[in-house]
C-alpha cells in the first residue's frame, strides 16, 4: 500500500517489502548548481536564492533538526521555490544504522567543520548548519572548490560574512540563521545602493571591526571606510567616529593604510571641535591620537594635528585623565624636527595643564623652551 505522509511530503511504501522506503518527489529542475551562471553578477537574485535557502535551513532549526551535509546539491528547484532535501546525517545522528553509504563520512568534504572530526557531529548545533551555508554560498557565487575560502572578486563585505559563517572556532560564527540573514541583508543594501554611501561606512565598519577583534585587518576595506567616510554629512562624521573601536587607530598608522591619515584627521577634527562627546570621552581621544603621535612613520604635520586635538578635547571636557595624556605626549618628543611643530602648538594653547608641565621633564628643547616661555607669560 502507498501512503501519503503530510509531515515529509513523500508516499511511504508498506506492505512485505523490507526495508520500507520513501518515495520523493521528483524535481525536474535539479539542484542549485543549475543556477550558478544565473546567480553570477545577478545581485537581486543572489538574495533571493539565499534567502530562500536560510528558510529551508531555518524551518528545519525550528524544529530542533540539524541538516549536517548543507551543500548546493541538497538544495533543489521546485519551479520558482527552493527545497532542502537529504536528511540522511540530519535526523536521529546517532542511530548509524539510518545513514546511507554516501554519509557514512559524516558530510561532504570541503563543506562540513572542522569540529566534525573532533565529535562535533553528534554535538551540531545552528553553527554547524551555518559553516556549511557558508562555504555551499562561496561555492555558489564562485565557481571553486570551498575547502579554502580562496580571496576573490566576491565584495568584500560579502565575503566578509561568508569568512565569519566559516570561522574555525564557532563561537566566532554567526550564532543563528536570523543573524546571518541581517548580516546578508545588510550587504545586499549596500551592493544593491538601497543604504548609499552613509551604509557603505556603516557596513564596512562593522566588517572592520570584526576583523580587528579577530586580530586581523585588511587595508583596502579601511581605505575604502576612510573614503567613503568623507562623502558623508558631518552630522553622521561625528557619529561614525564616536563610535570607532580604539584598535583601529593601530591600523590607520600602518604603511598600506597611511596615505589615508591625513583625510581622516580632517573627519576626526569635525568630532572634536563640535563637543557632541561625553567629557570622558575625551580620555578615549586622547588615548586614540595617541596612538598617532607615537608612531614615527606618520608625517610630523600629522603627529602635531593628533596632539592639537588631543589638546582641544581635553581642554573642552576639562578631562584631568586626557590632560595627563596630553602632556605624556608634550613631554615624550626628542625628535628637534617633532619639537619645532610641538613648541608652535603649545605656545598657541597655552593651557594651564600645559603651563605645570616641569620643564626639566621635556626631552626636546624647543619643547622646553616653549614651556618656559607660556610660564613667563
Amino acid at each position: 500500500t502507498a501512503e501519503k505522509n503530510e509531515d515529509t511530503s513523500c508516499l511511504l511504501i508498506q506492505g512485505h517489502i523490507n526495508p520500507p522506503y520513501f518515495v520523493i518527489k521528483f524535481y525536474i529542475n535539479g539542484d542549485l548548481n543549475s543556477l550558478i551562471d544565473d546567480l553570477e553578477g545577478d545581485l537581486n537574485f543572489q538574495e533571493k536564492i539565499l534567502n530562500s535557502m536560510l528558510s529551508c535551513v531555518s524551518e528545519l532549526h525550528s524544529k530542533s533538526i540539524f541538516h549536517r551535509d548543507i551543500k548546493p546539491q541538497n538544495f533543489l528547484r521546485d519551479g520558482d521555490n527552493i527545497v532542502v532535501s537529504d536528511f540522511g546525517l540530519g535526523l536521529e545522528p546517532n542511530a548509524t544504522s539510518r545513514f546511507t553509504n554516501s554519509s557514512a563520512a559524516w558530510g561532504t568534504q570541503g563543506y562540513f567543520p572542522p569540529e566534525f572530526p573532533k565529535g562535533g557531529f553528534k554535538k551540531a548545533d545552528a553553527t554547524v548548519d551555518i559553516f556549511m551555508l557558508g562555504k555551499t554560498i562561496f561555492a555558489l557565487l564562485t565557481k571553486q572548490d570551498p575547502t579554502y575560502l580562496v580571496d576573490t572578486l566576491l565584495p568584500a563585505p560579502l565575503h566578509h560574512v561568508i569568512e565569519k559563517c566559516c570561522d574555525y572556532d564557532k563561537n566566532k560564527r554567526y550564532q543563528t540563521i536570523s543573524e546571518l540573514r541581517q548580516a546578508l541583508s545588510n550587504v545586499y543594501d549596500v551592493l544593491n545602493g538601497r543604504g548609499g554611501v552613509l551604509g557603505q561606512v556603516y557596513q564596512l565598519k562593522t566588517i572592520i571591526n570584526d576583523r580587528l577583534n579577530e586580530g586581523k585587518y585588511r587595508s583596502k576595506e579601511v581605505i575604502e571606510f576612510i573614503e567613503n567616510l568623507i562623502l558623508v554629512d558631518q552630522d553622521d562624521q561625528i557619529r561614525i567616529c564616536l563610535d570607532l573601536d580604539h584598535k583601529f587607530f593601530s591600523v590607520i598608522i600602518l604603511e598600506k593604510v597611511i596615505s589615508s591619515l591625513k583625510e581622516f584627521l580632517k573627519v576626526y577634527q569635525f568630532m572634536v571641535e563640535s563637543g557632541q562627546y561625553s567629557f570622558s570621552f575625551a580620555e578615549s581621544i586622547a588615548s586614540n591620537l595617541e596612538l598617532i603621535f607615537n608612531a614615527t612613520d606618520v608625517s610630523l604635520k600629522d603627529r602635531n594635528q593628533a596632539l592639537k586635538l588631543s589638546i582641544d578635547a581635553a581642554h573642552k571636557m576639562n578631562r584631568f585623565a586626557a590632560m595627563d595624556t596630553c602632556r605624556s605626549m608634550i613631554m615624550s618628543v626628542d625628535d628637534d624636527r617633532l619639537g619645532l611643530e610641538v613648541a608652535s602648538t603649545i605656545q598657541s594653547n597655552p593651557h594651564y595643564f600645559i603651563q605645570s608641565i616641569e620643564p626639566s621633564e621635556c626631552h626636546c628643547t624647543f619643547v622646553r623652551n616653549a614651556i618656559l616661555k607660556i610660564k613667563e607669560s
